[in-house]
């Protein structure tokens, strides 16, 4: 009878432990994780693209494309390290940089993706999981 008894206590605290020491990131937090994993690749693969078809914007030459993913790559570890610091200030101000480091270029989908990871930072969900 004791041997049930410790058994159930045991699984009680083993599952407590596993609640503690696992906390879930939330799926809004994911997305912004991916986009950005996303966004840090597109410059590469717009240059060679641009380079390889020998297509030309004007007063855009195609090694801003590596600036840019640079600087993308740049902001994506410090977003990283915003995660797991649990840094809600940076987390946000990453964002920001990224805008600006895409303004240089009009690269567009790089300020589309920061505003959504700029709105998706403030749900309650982010917010959250980064306070605790």
């Amino acid at each position: 009878m004791s041997t049930k008894i410790t058994s159930n206590k045991s699984k009680k605290i083993i599952k407590n432990l596993n609640k503690l020491t696992m906390i879930q990131k939330p799926i809004q937090l994911r997305i912004v994780f991916i986009l950005n994993a996303i966004l840090a690749l597109l410059p590469f693969i717009f240059y060679y693209v641009f380079t390889s078809k020998n297509i030309s914007i004007e007063g855009l030459k195609p090694i801003y494309f590596i600036y840019t993913g640079i600087g993308y790559i740049t902001s994506f570890i410090v977003m990283i390290y915003a995660i797991l610091s649990k840094k809600i200030k940076l987390f946000r101000t990453v964002f920001v940089a990224t805008i600006l480091i895409s303004l240089p270029t009009k690269a567009y989908i790089g300020i589309a993706v920061a505003a959504i990871s700029i709105l998706l930072s403030f749900h309650s969900k982010i917010k959250a999981y980064l306070n605790s």
